[in-house]
């Protein structure tokens, strides 16, 4: 059986890529708990340290936009979260399992329309092309935090 540990991990990991990467809109009412915000916001942090962006890049950025810089910046994001394993295959199954209750239905709704994308020349534009869908699966609700 995994450990408290293992599971607020996972939680946490899942949320992490959830609202950073393709993050559903402010009207759903949902406050993460002050350590798990803490968490993203490292993370988001991090990757935007390893991709050399500013927060300004970051805020204006278009995801119609195949900024090479924020390609990586979502592979960052998505390796991090474990959303995507090192040989880039996009973990579809730990993303079910680990979705958060009250995002669920969007969130899957999403994926489920996401499951074949262009593999992209590298694992960057990979991670561009995966966001790019869910953004395309649902634009009324997708954001970029």
């Amino acid at each position: 059986m995994p450990s408290t540990f293992y599971k607020m991990h996972c939680l946490r990991v899942c949320l992490i890529v959830f609202f950073s990467i393709c993050g559903f809109s402010s009207s759903l009412k949902i406050t993460l708990p002050p350590e798990l915000q803490e968490y993203v916001d490292d993370l988001h942090k991090l990757c935007l340290e390893k991709g050399g962006l500013t927060e300004n890049d970051h805020q204006t950025y278009n995801i119609n936009d195949k900024n090479e810089k924020m390609m990586c910046y979502m592979k960052c994001l998505m390796l991090e979260s474990k959303w995507m394993k090192s040989g880039g295959e996009i973990d579809y199954d730990f993303i079910e399992t680990q979705a958060y209750p009250e995002v669920r239905d969007l969130l899957l709704s999403a994926l489920n329309k996401c499951r074949t994308i262009e593999e992209g020349a590298d694992l960057c534009e990979k991670s561009y092309n995966f966001n790019k869908c869910m953004y395309e699966a649902d634009p009324v609700n997708w954001f970029f935090v």
